[in-house]
């Protein structure tokens, strides 16, 4: 039986592509910083930065991961908002439900989602957002099987592990990665599981998470222009401070 592999190191993706991000700017002085940050890193072909908008477009080939962890390393509040490129390979959403552990159809209630973007026959972008989940570290993979009929224990084996997800203490979390040698049109139908346990040799386990969904075909990328959440009234820049 198949089973996760250790995540690699991002590597430059193969076709360029333009990523925008919800960066919470100021001043000029944010405007300086991230250009210091970012200009430096290989594989940039284009940088926008918009200090009235509040945005950092980027084209290249540099992985999104890296770009949002160095706009992170200025201090600045940031959000992946969207993944610009026409040509991508298909796209899917995962819709995150909690398992108390009662059998069946046990959703209490919507802990968040996974959007991915395949931008190239090698690369997925990943992008993770949860609320309410246990705190912790906890591993996000695709498990073989789209069965939630007896909550996250019937999703089956993992088959490709999609990164580290860090709970703060509210229950808060978010993860941007790359997953080599996943293809979106493989997993639709199967399921992303949440799991808290610690030992990677258990990977061909079912799972003995709580926190599951299906992945499921989207119609398109993220393109989402909205700064103030219209449910708890925060801002983005609320939402991402994790």
């Amino acid at each position: 039986m198949t089973t996760a592999s250790p995540l690699p190191t991002p590597s430059p993706l193969k076709n360029p592509i333009k990523t925008e991000f919800a960066v919470d700017m100021t001043c000029t002085s944010c405007v300086s910083s991230l250009n210091s940050a970012l200009r430096p890193l290989p594989g940039i072909k284009s940088l926008d930065i918009s200090l009235p908008n509040k945005t950092v477009i980027i084209e290249g080939t540099t992985p999104p991961s890296t770009l949002l962890e160095r706009i992170k390393s200025t201090g600045l509040a940031a959000v992946l908002r969207g993944q610009g490129s026409q040509s991508h390979l298909g796209a899917a959403v995962c819709i995150f439900e909690s398992f108390a552990g009662a059998k069946g159809w046990a959703q209490n209630k919507n802990k968040g989602l996974a959007r991915l973007v395949q931008v190239d026959d090698e690369n997925c972008l990943v992008d993770v957002t949860v609320e309410g989940v246990p705190p912790g570290k906890h591993t996000v993979a695709i498990h073989e099987c789209g069965d939630i009929s007896g909550g996250c224990a019937s999703t089956g084996a993992a088959l490709a592990r999609l990164g580290i997800l860090d709970v703060d203490e509210n229950g808060k979390g978010s993860l941007v990665s790359e997953a080599r040698d996943v293809k979106i049109w493989d997993m639709i139908g199967r399921s992303i599981v949440l799991d808290r346990k610690k030992d990677s040799a258990s990977d061909a386990m079912p799972s003995t998470g709580a926190t599951c969904g299906i992945i499921a075909r989207s119609a398109g990328v993220f393109q989402n222009p909205k700064v103030v959440c219209s449910c708890s009234g925060q801002t983005l820049w609320e939402e991402s401070k994790l």
